[in-house]
């Protein structure tokens, strides 16, 4: 189901007509993911006690739509009114609900729900913050948890069964010490059903997959999550549906992602993309149900003739239509003949609407205004910065606003984690499509396009060497490029924002030559990447002060669409602190400069 975060009415309507839909085809239960009726990723509205109230007192709407034989299972805001939270607010329990035939089912604990026992506090995830566990419940009763998990018995295709019900992270009970699945299971439970909102990531498929073979050994397991877009502040989550029955520790059936799943069987698939493919299929949902979030149908791209603005502007095409897209190629005096004539010719292939507007002009204008006022001249990076600005904060922005339109950003992962983004340049616009991706990671997602939609990028976007042609020193006709070896720098930031690692792991793993097995590196570092150890320390060192002195960069970035294992913006909680390296970091590093 595609749940819309902070629409409880819209939400109802659709549980409501799925049900009814379910009856006409004599379907015998009907199982909704957590939270399906408020959205899951709604930041502190849940302290909005109207709100809360008004979703918890559409679950009796929910058990009037059960009639003639069907049951349900849906997921909701419980709330206690005879109880407060730990912060003196209104008790709300993440719940699961069941009813049949009109009526409330009943576990003997329960009168026709259940609570979430696990409750995750990490990456995005902040239920500690607005709902009471099932743990915390048992506690505050004076009993063990496992009291209070007893399985429901409903009659499924006229067969009684024991249903074991648990929420999301009651599944990932790995690192807990109550596990809930194994509790349901000793009390008889035949079948398992987890209701989830879990967002789309990175290899996470593979894990969920990994748990729910070992987990559904001996007995059936359901597994049922949400489709859509929701977010938490800074940063957009998809979430991929994909649905899945297991049974016996196999797969029986998974539902296509990010699509809802119809009451057929032949939506039942299996799904085994690649991981650049489901990457590239959440951008596209991600970026077409986000814009429909906000309210827009028309955006306004920077063409540039680089990899990254060609891949953002394949994506905006595929996810709203090539009518509203419009591209934009602001030149200067340094934009080489080689990019301009690349963006013109992957506008012709895509079919958009393309705009040259050249920016010299108004750039040596505000350049002459600031000489005048500061009675200096003005050169080096400050000039670069002023091309970059104009670009966006002046010109684009204002195309986009005149043509009812939103502009989109075109940065990487690289390029925001190391600083080499401008403010209210490409640190600018109403979404971030691929600030999720590294580099390298933009140029595979290249790749993929154009074997799937017959080399719609143009050969040369994928070859040039990437510059920001701010400069005669960035001329790429001339081999001058960014300062980064992609391939390393990418590995290398992994460790240091999905992996939480930092330089001192990186030297002792360097000593005792694992680090190239670490990073997945075809070649040594030490001669293939640098010339010497001071080379390599020196760029290590470059790369974590660029990562920890730029979050007043990241901060104030548009909206992020997360596909990875750490997203920035609220899955990566940064503060602006100085660069600290530990003291075991200075004494490796003393030691491989000596023994050099």
């Amino acid at each position: 189901m595609q749940v819309i975060p902070g629409n409880p009415e819209k939400n109802l309507a659709k549980i409501v007509e799925d049900i009814k839909e379910a009856q006409r085809q004599k379907v015998s239960l009907i199982i909704f993911p957590e939270m399906a009726v408020p959205g899951y990723l709604l930041g502190d509205e849940w302290e909005n006690e109207s709100f809360v109230r008004e979703c918890d007192a559409m679950n009796s709407e929910i058990v009037e739509a059960t009639r003639w034989g069907i049951s349900a299972i849906w997921g909701n805001v419980l709330v206690d009114n005879s109880r407060v939270n730990e912060d003196g607010r209104l008790r709300k329990y993440n719940a699961a609900f069941v009813a049949s035939n009109w009526e409330r089912v009943s576990n003997g604990i329960f009168d026709w729900h259940t609570i979430k026992s696990l409750m995750p506090k990490y990456r995005e995830f902040d239920d500690e913050r607005h709902f009471y566990s099932l743990i915390k419940y048992a506690q505050e009763n004076f009993s063990k948890p496992e009291e209070f998990l007893e399985p429901f018995e409903l009659v499924i295709d006229w067969v009684k069964r024991k249903v074991g019900l648990i929420i999301c992270e009651d599944m990932w009970d790995e690192d807990y010490i109550l596990k809930p699945t194994d509790i349901l299971k000793s009390k008889w439970a035949d079948l398992i059903v987890n209701l989830s909102a879990s967002p789309f990531g990175i290899g996470k498929q593979a894990k969920r997959d990994s748990i729910l073979a070992e987990k559904s050994k001996w007995i059936d397991y359901i597994y049922a999550n949400n489709v859509g877009v929701q977010n938490n502040w800074k940063t957009v989550f998809s979430f991929d549906g994909a649905s899945v029955i297991y049974k016996d520790g196999a797969k029986v059936a998974q539902a296509r992602g990010f699509s809802e799943v119809q009451l057929d069987s032949e939506s039942w698939i299996n799904n085994w993309e690649a991981e650049i493919e489901k990457v590239f299929n959440s951008l596209i949902y991600s970026i077409r149900e986000f814009l429909a979030s906000i309210n827009q149908k028309k955006v306004v791209i920077w063409l540039s003739g680089w990899i990254d603005s060609a891949v953002v502007a394949v994506l905006l095409v595929l996810a709203i239509g090539r009518e509203n897209v419009v591209a934009v190629n602001m030149p200067s005096r340094f934009n080489t003949n080689t990019t301009k004539n690349i963006a013109k010719d992957l506008a012709e292939r895509l079919g958009i609407e393309y705009i040259v507007a050249p920016i010299q002009e108004s750039v040596d204008y505000t350049k002459w205004q600031i000489e005048e006022i500061i009675w200096k001249p003005i050169a080096g990076l400050v000039y670069e910065n002023i091309q970059a600005r104009d670009r966006w904060s002046r010109l684009l922005a204002g195309i986009a606003a005149s043509l009812g339109a939103v502009f989109t950003n075109n940065g990487n992962k690289t390029e925001i984690a190391l600083g080499y983004a401008t403010l209210y340049w490409d640190v600018n616009g109403s979404v971030c499509p691929i600030w999720d991706l590294y580099k390298s990671q933009v140029y595979e997602l290249a790749r993929y396009i154009n074997a799937n939609y017959d080399n719609i990028i143009p050969e040369e976007a994928i070859n040039v060497m990437p510059s920001a042609e701010l400069s005669d020193n960035q001329n790429v006709e001339e081999g001058k490029w960014d300062p980064f070896n992609y391939e390393y720098t990418d590995k290398i930031l992994y460790q240091f924002i999905e992996a939480r690692k930092d330089p001192e792991f990186i030297l002792e793993k360097f000593q005792s030559s694992e680090l190239e097995w670490i990073l997945w590196l075809k070649w040594a570092i030490i001669w293939d990447y640098f010339e010497n150890i001071v080379q390599f320390i020196s760029d290590l060192e470059r790369l974590y002060k660029g990562f920890k002195l730029n979050f007043f960069k990241r901060v104030q970035a548009p909206p992020i669409l997360a596909v990875s294992k750490r997203a920035f913006g609220f899955d990566l909680r940064e503060a602006q602190n100085w660069v600290y390296f530990t003291r075991k970091y200075r004494e490796l590093k003393e030691q491989l400069l000596q023994n050099k």
